[in-house]
């Protein structure tokens, strides 16, 4: 859900500056650095040869470097501010990517000093310059920061920490509760001499990524950059996104704010964006995030304001919000604190309860009256089942373990994996032949929806229980009136109803878009 919902909301917020306090210009445009790879010049990445369709002037351009040769290195970097392609004060940083020993990597910050020592007023960082630090076969966050900290105490260069947070991440199975853990051992309540945590959603995936980013400005006071790992356009485009949300966080107001490390755009031969991401990138080096909404669903800033739900600031307040729909038949009340969302909502079937619980139970059918689903599939004997969704290409999987109930008849689920969810479906019977759905379902929101959407009822909140949920329902409630009235040879009937089902599927459909 959350790359459906994360345009609209910095839409929503973009037009709601007076909610968050940011101002339009600061939160459309976004700087990107440029980036040079081993053997390539500041002209390449600017256009004069002709990598990307305009010349762009970035206002900070990344380095590959780690030759072993570090003298190839060191004529880059003095090279690059003297370049006819340099604008002004060029900021440079260099990636490593952990290529030097500790003798080595001393021995290039002390010959760049030696030989140019202004250049260090232009250079932000060095990302990762020190090889894997590991004691015994074993590597450690603690190690690894103790030996940069040492790096540029000798030779006076910042450094960022890049593969060490991917590295950190596997070894805690992505588990952020322990991966904090260990980055509050190292750099709580301790100075450090690292800039910045480069944060790459593509390996750490979107909610890690802005846990780590919240993590780092609130209590380390350090500052995250987003980086691609060679992405597509939208891929980029949602990294991109993320990345605005950081830069205009209240705990990074005080803080240097870097470009980001999005433009592999450059070296893309095609792209799955129309336009292209090349072009909502100016000749600075600035990317205009708002507008990539047209390029994602279709819709400008102004369009998807008009479409989004008008809200008034609502104080803050320790009770949980509650929303509530009513209509003939079809009940529903919405309730949140924190993160925890929780949709209970009810609608009367036709059919009885046995027979409303036996078709609902029956997982795998699932994807017939929620078309937002891929499939359901058993994965054991004992109620594992692994669920797969597909939003406009996007895709989402998570496993879950359910129960079927007997009295009253119905399933309970709980996540076990993926998107954190849990519910109950109970199927109570008010007479031989009719029966009421009760649905209550509980998500535990991604950190990333909870900041966009601070200070008004969610968006989120609207589309499950006003979309998602009630039309699942109607549509579950249609198919097996449609099985029923083809197993008793009303063929006319059970083709009605299952046009309104696709009706209700399509309708769904657009509500995604």
């Amino acid at each position: 859900f959350m790359e459906v919902f994360l345009p609209q909301s910095l839409a929503a917020n973009h037009w709601q500056k007076d909610l968050l306090s940011i101002p339009s210009s600061s939160f459309g445009l976004l700087p990107i650095n440029g980036l040079i790879t081993r053997g390539e010049t500041l002209e390449t990445i600017s256009g004069s040869v002709g990598r990307v369709s305009k010349n762009i002037n970035f206002g900070s351009v990344k380095v590959k470097i780690g030759h072993e040769d570090i003298d190839v290195d060191i004529r880059t970097l003095r090279g690059l501010r003297q370049s006819p392609s340099s604008v002004g004060q060029i900021k440079l940083r260099g990636d490593a990517n952990r290529a030097w020993d500790r003798p080595l990597a001393n021995t290039f910050a002390a010959e760049l000093k030696r030989l140019d020592s202004s250049i260090f007023e232009s250079i932000e960082f060095i990302e990762e310059p020190l090889m894997k630090q590991s004691l015994n076969g074993e590597w450690s966050i603690e190690r690894q920061v103790a030996a940069l900290d040492d790096f540029t105490r000798r030779g006076g260069m910042p450094y960022a920490l890049d593969e060490s947070i991917a590295d950190l991440a596997e070894t805690h199975a992505y588990n952020f509760d322990r991966i904090a853990h260990d980055l509050r051992a190292v750099f709580g309540g301790q100075e450090r001499a690292c800039t910045a945590f480069v944060l790459k959603p593509a390996l750490l995936g979107l909610e890690l990524s802005m846990q780590i980013a919240s993590l780092a400005q609130k209590e380390f006071k350090i500052n995250a950059v987003f980086s691609s790992s060679f992405d597509s356009g939208i891929g980029l485009a949602f990294t991109a996104i993320l990345a605005s949300v950081v830069d205009n966080s209240p705990y990074s107001k005080s803080m240097t704010k870097y470009s980001h490390g999005l433009g592999t755009f450059s070296m893309l031969g095609g792209d799955t964006l129309s336009p292209p991401f090349e072009t909502y990138v100016n000749q600075e080096g600035m990317l205009n995030v708002p507008s990539l909404s047209r390029a994602l669903y279709g819709l400008s800033l102004d369009e998807i304001s008009d479409r989004l739900p008008t809200y008034n600031a609502v104080p803050s307040t320790n009770e949980p919000a509650v929303t509530s729909t009513e209509s003939d038949s079809y009940l529903a009340t919405t309730s949140s604190e924190g993160r925890d969302i929780t949709v209970s909502v009810s609608l009367p079937l036709p059919f009885s309860d046995s027979i409303a619980s036996s078709r609902f139970t029956d997982l795998p059918q699932m994807s017939r009256w929620s078309p937002w689903l891929n499939s359901v599939t058993y994965l054991d004997e004992a109620g594992l089942t692994e669920w797969n969704l597909n939003i406009r290409g996007v895709k989402f999987s998570w496993k879950a373990k359910s129960e079927v109930l007997d009295e009253p008849k119905g399933i309970t689920w709980e996540s076990v994996s993926g998107l954190k969810n849990r519910g109950v479906v109970e199927f109570e019977p008010t007479s031989d032949n009719n029966c009421i759905m009760k649905l209550k379902m509980s998500i535990i929101m991604p950190y990333i929806l909870v900041s966009l959407f601070q200070g008004m009822p969610s968006v989120v909140q609207e589309f499950l229980q006003n979309k998602l949920l009630k039309w699942s329902l109607e549509m579950f409630r249609d198919v097996v009136k449609a099985d029923l009235a083809l197993e008793r040879g009303d063929n006319e009937l059970g083709d009605a109803l299952f046009g309104a089902v696709e009706g209700r599927a399509n309708a769904l459909e657009e509500a995604l878009k």
